[in-house]
C-alpha cells in the first residue's frame, strides 16, 4: 500500500470512528500509532486535558514511549504542554540546545535516544483538548508537507473527540429530560389520587403533597409514587389508622360527644322535679256532676 493510500485509510479510520467514553484510550492509541507511522516519528505520546485542564497521558504508540509521563507532564515543560497552552505547534528541532525552560525535559529525551521532540494541539476550532507529541532520532524541523499532515491528522482526531463528548452530553440531556418528565407524570396522578380520596381540589392536592415531602424531607417524586402504590402514609392518603379500625363509638354516642375535649367525663344535666297533679276537692267534684251526662257512674269519690 503506497503512503497515499495509508493517509487516506487513516482519516477515514479517524473521521468514521465514534468515541465513547469507555473506547477513548483505544481511539487516541490507533491515533499516535497512525502519526509515527505517517509523519516519520520514532514515537508519538498523546496528551489530553481534563475537565479542570490538567494535562494527563493519554496514549502512547508503543509501551516502549514513555518520555510524556517521566518528563514532559510531570514537569510541566516541553512541546506538547505548551501546544497546549498556546493551541498552536511547538518544536524543538535540537534537544542538544534546546531553550533553557525545557533543559529536563531535554535531558530526559535525549537519554531515550530522542534528537528532536514536535507538538500539534488537539485542537478544532478555539476549543483545545490537549497535544500530539512527536519524537525523532534526527534533529531538524519537519518539512511541510509532514507538518501540514501532522496538524491535520490532530484536528481530525480533535473533531472525533468533540463529536463523541457532545453525543455523550445530549445522551445524558436525553436521559435527565425523560426522568423530569417520568417524574411529572407520577407526580400528577398522586395529586389527582389525593384530590379524589380527600375530596380536594388539584391545587390543593398538590400543596397537600408537598408539605408532607418537606416534613419528612422525601423527593416529591418518591412520594408520589408511593402515593400510587399506596404505601405513602396513611394520614396523607386519608387511609383509616388501622389500631382504631372497627371500634370507634356508635353514630348517635359520636354525635353526643363531638367537640368534647378527650378526658372529660360528661356531667349530669339537673332535672326538674315532677309536678304532682292536685287533688279535686268538693268545688271540683260538684262541677264535674253537673256536666256528667246521664246514665254514666259517678265518680268515686276520694
Amino acid at each position: 500500500m503506497s503512503r497515499e493510500q495509508r493517509i487516506t485509510e487513516a482519516f477515514v479510520e479517524l473521521a468514521g470512528t465514534a468515541v465513547n467514553h469507555d473506547d477513548t484510550a483505544d481511539f487516541l492509541r490507533l491515533f499516535a500509532q497512525r502519526c509515527a507511522d505517517l509523519v516519520d516519528a520514532a514515537g508519538a505520546t498523546v496528551m489530553l486535558a481534563d475537565d479542570h485542564g490538567r494535562l494527563g497521558l493519554a496514549a502512547t504508540s508503543s509501551p516502549a514511549v514513555r518520555l510524556a509521563e517521566v518528563t514532559g507532564l510531570r514537569v510541566g515543560s516541553g512541546p506538547g504542554p505548551e501546544a497546549y497552552a498556546l493551541g498552536r505547534p511547538v518544536a524543538c528541532p535540537d534537544l542538544h540546545a534546546p531553550p533553557e525552560r525545557w533543559d529536563r525535559f531535554a535531558a530526559a529525551a535525549r537519554a531515550e535516544g530522542y534528537a528532536s521532540a514536535h507538538a500539534w494541539p488537539l485542537r478544532d476550532r478555539d476549543e483545545v483538548l490537549g497535544a500530539v507529541e512527536l519524537y525523532r532520532t534526527t534533529s531538524g524541523p519537519y518539512d511541510e508537507p509532514d507538518a501540514e499532515l501532522a496538524g491535520a491528522l490532530a484536528h481530525v482526531a480533535a473533531i472525533s473527540l468533540l463529536r463523541g463528548r457532545r453525543q455523550q452530553r445530549a445522551d445524558v440531556l436525553t436521559r435527565q429530560l425523560q426522568q423530569a418528565l417520568d417524574s411529572r407524570l407520577v407526580i400528577e396522578q398522586a395529586k389527582g389520587v389525593l384530590a379524589e380520596r380527600r375530596s380536594l381540589g388539584i391545587d390543593q392536592a398538590f400543596v397537600l403533597l408537598r408539605g408532607h415531602a418537606r416534613r419528612h424531607q422525601m423527593r416529591l417524586a418518591t412520594l408520589a409514587g408511593q402515593v400510587l402504590d399506596g404505601t405513602a402514609d396513611g394520614s396523607l392518603i386519608g387511609h383509616p389508622d388501622p389500631r382504631t379500625a372497627g371500634k370507634g363509638p356508635a353514630p348517635a354516642e359520636s354525635a353526643r360527644t363531638a367537640g368534647r375535649s378527650p378526658g372529660v367525663r360528661p356531667q349530669p344535666q339537673p332535672q326538674s322535679p315532677r309536678t304532682q297533679p292536685a287533688r279535686p276537692g268538693p268545688a271540683d267534684l260538684a262541677r264535674l256532676s253537673a256536666r256528667r251526662p246521664t246514665g254514666q257512674p259517678r265518680p268515686d269519690r276520694p
